[in-house]
């Protein structure tokens, strides 16, 4: 009589079960970690950036960083304007002791544009936890830098070109019907951007944020689309704004100085609302879009539960 093998089991198919897809989905855990595939809410992206960890360090700890470097920048820009011959030879004797402020403030930007695209792959994979915080190398940055400046290249030729000109040659005679045609253009050049921008992050490739990728994207996507290209417009809109005022509009140094550092919390805040919101307008077009599989190689994860990509 021949022995029964040590790994045979009589009851194990009493000791699988199969569980419902339906009892997967009412499972808290999936609940909380994985986002429906349903077009984002403004509310749930409004709370986003204050619903964990690492969004809120980044509102505490780089805008205090992003004020000590660009408040000598913002006071050398009201000094030289307007800009005249003495001025010029003045800001030239400048640029050598501004030139390591400039390069610190150009790696820690570039750092928060790394973490706002590792926010954008994460909403776009439909994770509801934020990512980690990426680890501090400058090619990792440089690489980050080169991906933003490509995507917002593309907006600024679809849209921020005619924009440039129209506002050029109707800015003496401002009607109602101009600023619709203005805001149009923003919305127009925010919405294309923000979409070869998310093409070349979930592709992995900044060759894919070419027209034919984007504006398929967007026809597939259709009016669901619209609302994120109307907060982003929103945002530019006041971003903007702030700037010029922060340029012309100061009473006193202590006034620009609050304005500043609240200008970097606000400017951080919008911008992780905007990421994820497109990020989830994505995830709930997926199976449309197909762009990806899993989560490309730079990308980070909270699963293992570090805040830290280093920690």
């Amino acid at each position: 009589m021949a022995r029964p093998k040590r790994w045979y089991d009589p009851n194990a198919a009493t000791a699988l079960r199969v569980v419902p897809r339906a009892e997967q989905e009412e499972s808290w855990s999936i609940v909380k970690w994985r986002h429906p595939r349903v077009s984002p809410g403004l509310g749930e992206c409004l709370l986003y950036p204050l619903s964990d960890g690492p969004g809120l360090g980044l509102l505490v700890f780089l805008p205090p960083i992003m004020w000590i470097l660009s408040l000598p920048v913002y006071d050398v820009i009201s000094f030289l304007s307007p800009m005249t011959r003495g001025d010029w030879a003045l800001g030239l004797l400048i640029v050598p002791i501004m030139m390591p402020m400039l390069f610190s403030f150009a790696m820690t930007f570039g750092y928060a544009l790394l973490f706002l695209g590792h926010i954008l792959v994460a909403s776009s994979l439909g994770e509801n936890d934020h990512p980690r915080w990426p680890e501090w190398h400058p090619s990792d940055i440089a690489e980050g830098v080169g991906r933003w400046f490509w995507a917002a290249l593309f907006g600024i030729a679809l849209g921020g070109i005619p924009l440039a000109l129209y506002w050029w040659i109707y800015r003496g005679d401002m009607g109602l019907l101009d600023w619709v045609v203005l805001i149009g253009l923003i919305t127009l050049a925010a919405g294309y951007a923000q979409m070869a921008l998310a093409a070349a992050l979930l592709h992995d490739n900044i060759i894919a944020a070419n027209p034919v990728t984007v504006f398929v994207a967007i026809a597939r996507i259709g009016w669901d689309y619209l609302r994120p290209c109307l907060v982003s417009a929103l945002v530019l809109v006041m971003t903007g704004m702030a700037i010029w005022a922060m340029l012309y509009k100061m009473p006193t140094m202590w006034v620009e100085g609050v304005a500043i550092w609240a200008f970097w919390v606000f400017t951080f805040y919008a911008a992780m609302v905007v990421v994820r919101m497109v990020g989830l307008t994505y995830h709930a077009h997926a199976m449309d879009l197909h762009w990806f599989r899993r989560r490309p190689r730079w990308a980070s994860s909270r699963r293992d539960g570090r805040l830290y990509a280093n920690s």
